[in-house]
């Protein structure tokens, strides 16, 4: 019987993915309305390449020395919406310095350990043509505890901000070892999108909300990516 996350939003509407195993030269994701442009991955020496993000309580620079994992992609839709996301990855950098910036209240204290920022894959997202990215953390290491929980943030600014959860139930009803996708809660606490790692992967959007669906979008082809940053 065909296997899917259990996700406890009966309005969202399952949108199964194209392209994300497979042959990576002129890679082509797709899924609804959606598809990107190219998907760049680099593995080179050296680079100015840097950006901000907040943990919470500070501003975390990063930039990148000697070897290192970056990906970039855009993604656009049938309705002429674009936006475009960079990705790289804490474990390969080798250039990470702290700053104090403006604290953004999370919730996800334990996000503001230090050390998690470490073990992290990081993106920034940019909706059309936003000079403000949204940032977003995956905490790599708490992903690999298996648990049902937080592992991650998606943030703007300190009002506009989701969290990002595992998702170890699916169905039928079952409750797996390890984490079978994952589940985007906006700062109430509703959960306004999803995306399964289940075969090529599905990605759970809400039917109106077109920015909101773009942001969720992005953020869950980041989930989908991010193994080629797992080591």
């Amino acid at each position: 019987m065909f296997k899917q996350i259990d996700v406890p939003n009966n309005e969202l509407v399952q949108h199964p993915v194209k392209g994300t195993q497979g042959l990576r030269v002129n890679q082509t994701v797709t899924f609804a309305n959606y598809q990107t442009q190219y998907v760049k991955r680099s593995w080179n020496k050296g680079s100015k390449r840097a950006f901000g993000f907040s943990n919470g309580q500070e501003s975390i620079m990063l930039g990148s020395e000697k070897k290192k994992n970056e990906m970039t992609f855009a993604l656009s839709s049938t309705n002429g919406e674009h936006s475009e996301v960079f990705m790289t990855n804490g474990l390969k950098s080798r250039n990470l310095f702290v700053n104090l910036g403006e604290k953004v209240e999370v919730n996800a204290k334990r996000y503001r350990d230090k050390d998690s920022l470490l073990n992290s894959c990081y993106a920034q997202i940019y909706l059309a043509d936003a000079e403000t990215p949204w940032l977003m953390q995956i905490n790599n290491a708490a992903v690999e505890m298996y648990k049902d929980g937080v592992v991650g943030k998606i943030v703007l600014d300190k009002e506009n901000y989701y969290t990002v959860k595992t998702v170890i139930k699916t169905k039928p009803k079952s409750i797996s070892k390890i984490p079978m996708g994952f589940q985007f809660e906006n700062k109430n606490g509703e959960i306004v999108g999803a995306v399964s790692l289940i075969d090529n992967g599905t990605i759970f959007l809400k039917k109106s909300d077109e920015k909101e669906k773009l942001l969720i979008s992005n953020a869950a082809l980041v989930l989908l990516l991010r193994d080629d940053f797992v080591d």
